[in-house]
């Protein structure tokens, strides 16, 4: 097979949406927890020298680009596969500030429990409905053809860590919104109600379409603290890709601005801003991140050959 040579924009785009996504997380992961975080602390960190160290929101996104990578003439999620690769990511690096849920799921796939038991052996047997499966799904959207398609792969990858309808759909609602930022125009102002629109089709379910009301309604002034009154800042999807989603739409333009306003927010800000990041990176591409902060990235090369090996499946739909 023959692949085709990436465009320098879709490279660009590709190296936006992975490296935005780390860098989210890198820079959010120093506030994790708090409730809120100023603005001369978070000046502090960006100013910074020291090395920008990524979570597991990260080492799981790389899981599943690599996946994607490896999986290209054939179909492109295999759920067991999937699940083991994870599972080994965890054993090699478990210090990389795993969750209880994430950690029992994982614990029992590297043990041999076949993952759609594994996923349902934690909370009374309906499942994680946190956010981990939709910090990872950014490299989705490089390689989905439609919003339908790029739903369908996140549910494919949320379900084997994610037995809970919000779980899986929190992970839809995001790669359907980087799929929607990756196929933008940059020269042109983001349609915002389009760009929720869209997004309400894309998902049938009517309590995230109430999720995205709340985004549409938000005043365009809203604070970070605010926001999170209203939308959530916790490690549940329905309370945290709402908020990323919204710190997306504030800044479309401006990737550092975006994860500012994130973990701003407080919380889980490593996955709400590893979220943003990924959406504002999608549409600005490598371009619109700062070179301090792809300089302070850890494995930031590895990271970008990644991005590099996608490139070339984004397809042509503008």
């Amino acid at each position: 097979m023959t692949v085709p040579r990436p465009s320098a924009n879709t490279t660009a785009q590709a190296r936006g949406t992975l490296l935005g996504a780390a860098l989210g997380d890198a820079l959010g992961a120093r506030f994790e927890g708090e409730d809120v975080v100023g603005g001369p602390s978070l000046v502090a960190h960006d100013r910074a020298a020291e090395p920008l160290r990524y979570t597991d929101d990260t080492a799981q996104t790389i899981v599943l680009a690599r996946h994607l990578v490896q999986r290209r003439d054939r179909a492109p999620v295999d759920e067991d596969a999937l699940a083991t690769d994870l599972a080994r990511a965890w054993q090699a690096e478990p210090w990389r500030g795993y969750g209880a849920g994430s950690r029992q799921v994982l614990e029992l796939v590297a043990a041999g429990v076949p993952w759609p038991e594994a996923t349902r052996a934690c909370f009374g047997g309906h499942g994680s409905y946190g956010n981990g499966a939709a910090m990872r799904v950014a490299a989705l959207a490089l390689i989905a053809t439609s919003l339908t398609h790029a739903a369908q792969l996140a549910d494919r990858t949320a379900k084997v860590t994610h037995a809970h309808q919000h779980g899986r759909e929190g992970a839809e609602l995001q790669a359907c919104a980087v799929f929607l930022a990756l196929h933008s125009d940059p020269v042109r102002p983001l349609d915002r109600d389009h760009y929720l629109d869209e997004l309400s089709r894309a998902l049938p379910s009517t309590s995230w379409h109430g999720r995205i009301d709340q985004i549409r309604a938000m005043p365009p002034t809203a604070s970070p603290s605010y926001a999170a009154s209203l939308l959530g800042n916790d490690a549940t999807a329905i309370r945290s890709v709402p908020m990323a989603l919204h710190s997306f739409l504030r800044y479309p333009d401006h990737p550092a601005e975006a994860i500012r306003y994130a973990i701003r927010a407080g919380g889980d800000t490593d996955t709400i801003a590893s979220m943003a990041g990924a959406l504002a990176g999608a549409r600005t591409g490598i371009h619109g991140l700062p070179v301090t902060w792809l300089e302070r990235l850890e494995n930031a090369d590895r990271i970008r050959a990644l991005a590099d090996r996608l490139a070339p499946r984004i397809p042509r739909t503008r």
